[in-house]
């Protein structure tokens, strides 16, 4: 694990512990002002994409689908703006996919370390075990109230967070021997 990527894992886990604590403590607010901003961005996007269609020679490249991307995105933007609610269905999904992602990643470390018999293995494995599962319960999903639902996902973000700290600095402790062997694959 270089150091660049430690320090940028660091760093998200300690966003996601902030945003876990935000939407715990105030699940609408953090979700509206999410959408908000999604949507912001959305729409810049979009309107960006239909300028960059009109300035272009328009109408010559038939595969060029500035405009209709831009279009759908300002679509998606505005959506998201008139109802921020709607993020916080999306929300879950999208969290869940990302910690299933970094799981299994976690995974893959688990077994180098193994390789190397080191003992931080183990650590590691069930580590990426635990978030793997609450990944998929995010992905699941079985309650039913949007507030409650963003209170849980805030609860299963500070854990992840945490547990991802953890497992970066197991990582970070054993860093040169997981570099010798991705080194002398090349």
């Amino acid at each position: 694990m270089k150091k660049k990527n430690f320090s940028l894992s660091l760093i998200t886990s300690i966003i996601f512990v902030v945003l876990g604590l935000f939407l715990f403590i105030r699940p609408d607010a953090t979700i509206t002002t999410i959408s908000y901003i999604i949507g912001g961005v959305l729409l810049v996007l979009g309107i960006l994409s239909v300028i960059r269609y009109f300035r272009s020679d328009y109408g010559i490249n038939a595969l060029d689908f500035d405009l209709v991307y831009g279009v759908l995105v300002i679509i998606a933007g505005l959506y998201l703006i008139f109802n921020p609610t709607m993020l916080g269905a999306i929300f879950p999904i999208i969290l869940g996919i990302w910690i299933i992602i970094n799981s299994v990643t976690k995974f893959q470390y688990a077994l180098v370390l193994k390789k190397l018999d080191k003992n931080d293995w183990k650590y590691t494995l069930l580590i990426s075990f635990l978030t793997f599962v609450w990944g998929i319960i995010l992905l699941i999903n079985p309650l039913e109230s949007v507030l409650v639902i963003t209170q849980v996902i805030g609860i299963f973000i500070i854990i992840y967070a945490v547990l991802d700290i953890i497992d970066n600095f197991i990582l970070k402790r054993n860093e040169e021997d997981i570099n010798a062997i991705y080194i002398a694959k090349k």
